[in-house]
């Protein structure tokens, strides 16, 4: 029982399975043995990430592997995946919430709604603007899957995303075994009833969620990967139910089969979404690449009293200028952060705590974190990473406190382009839909 306990409901190699279990394992009888990869004529699958490989490309010595999980640990076409039942639980235990916030009127109904499709096993699409309180709403249908003996988790694509959730979740359910798990994680899965984790950890289930909240489900990578998708369908119970989470609108999830629809365009403080400012500056990115910044944004920064995020379309561009910003605005506590930052946890923690005044950031902080007092500016905002999703996203960073329900929001652009008009007139037709 112990064994099944630790690695029940998980989908594993045997390179990934702790030598002191393995031997126990392979005496479980209700443990599946698969091959890791199915072959056909010109391409090959992985069977835990559902990537079609072409045989041409993928081909080693001793057979093929696949291309897109190999950060996860290579899997091979001579490889085997174990599948470990889920233990299921027949007395049902009443869960406690500690939480002693209330939900508005409109968090109530969804929250119930959402509560009601999972008693009738169907998935759930809630489109509710940054900062309507995404998380609280979901407290009641944690409280009630864990009550019912069953198994709930919230996956989501961005680490920072997990790292803003756990603590939150720790404390609203502190009698509650909780996993965290991400790339980097500290802890290990040993069986919880309740997970956290990114979405790309749900290869290493199977059949283990009775209830997957997807996080932020239109972010990159998910919402653009067949693969990430593949995973989250096998993690899931065949009979379990999807709860899609997102502040931007979404055609694909809003028509994902046996879907009930909930629409929250107000946030938690009834305060509206602030709509963002376009500054144009001409040869912007140019300029920024032989070190200089326009005046616009340097008076900007340096005399506001709110902290301030900027966003960067990529690490390079970021590079040049955050020297140049620390030399500028002394008076500033100025640092930097982006994916493959080594101190990134204890950065963004700094600047949740309100030691940065000023911190430049990839496109890693646009979504699921939430900051006190901040403004935000959006360098290059008609770069093309950026999208009508992350420009709406970004510029919800701001105004989320209830003692600070507004800052300011700036695009810095050479030319408005279709995400930045289309991120604008969703955020005014969301503040319009809210108003009535």
């Amino acid at each position: 029982m112990r064994l099944c306990k630790k690695l029940q409901g998980r989908q594993l190699l045997k390179q990934e399975i702790p030598s002191s279990l393995w031997k126990q394992l392979k005496k479980e009888h209700t443990v599946k043995k698969v091959n890791a990869m199915t072959s056909r004529k010109k391409d090959i699958i992985c069977r835990r990430c559902g990537h079609i490989n072409s045989k041409a490309s993928c081909q080693i010595e001793t057979g093929f592997y696949c291309e897109y999980c190999l950060n996860m640990g290579r899997v091979t076409s001579n490889d085997y995946l174990y599948r470990i039942p889920k233990i299921h639980q027949e007395k049902a235990k009443k869960t406690r919430c500690f939480w002693q916030g209330k939900l508005t009127t409109q968090q109530a109904r969804i929250s119930q709604e959402i509560v009601d499709s999972y008693h009738h096993k169907r998935h759930h699409f809630v489109h509710a603007v940054t900062g309507a309180g995404k998380t609280e709403m979901l407290f009641p249908l944690i409280q009630q899957v864990l009550t019912d003996g069953k198994v709930i988790g919230i996956a989501t694509p961005r680490i920072d995303v997990c790292l803003e959730l756990y603590p939150r979740m720790e404390a609203a359910f502190q009698d509650t075994e909780i996993n965290l798990l991400y790339g980097h994680s500290s802890q290990t899965y040993n069986g919880a009833s309740f997970i956290i984790c990114t979405t790309h950890q749900l290869m290493r289930f199977y059949h283990y969620f009775d209830v997957l909240v997807i996080d932020e489900a239109d972010a990159f990578p998910y919402v653009y990967s067949d693969e990430l998708q593949y995973a989250a369908k096998q993690a899931l119970e065949k009979k379990g139910c999807f709860v899609f989470l997102t502040a931007t609108s979404n055609q694909g999830l809003e028509k994902y089969p046996n879907t009930q629809k909930s629409i929250l365009a107000r946030r938690f403080h009834g305060k509206d979404l602030p709509v963002p400012t376009t500054v144009y500056c001409r040869h912007l990115a140019i300029n920024l690449r032989q070190g200089k910044l326009p005046k616009k944004m340097l008076i900007e920064i340096e005399e506001s009293q709110q902290s301030y995020i900027l966003f960067f379309p990529d690490i390079a561009l970021m590079s040049i200028v955050y020297p140049i910003i620390k030399e500028t605005c002394r008076k500033k506590r100025v640092a930097m952060v982006h994916a493959s930052s080594k101190d990134r946890e204890k950065v963004v923690k700094q600047m949740r705590e309100g030691e940065i005044d000023l911190l430049l950031s990839t496109t890693i902080l646009e979504r699921g974190v939430t900051f006190k007092n901040i403004s935000v500016m959006v360098v290059c905002a008609d770069h093309r990473v950026y999208n009508r999703a992350s420009l709406v996203q970004i510029a919800g960073r701001v105004g989320r406190n209830l003692d600070y329900p507004t800052g300011k929001v700036i695009f810095l652009h050479e030319g408005k382009n279709q995400a930045i008009i289309s991120a604008i007139k969703e955020i005014k037709y969301m503040n319009k839909e809210a108003n009535k």
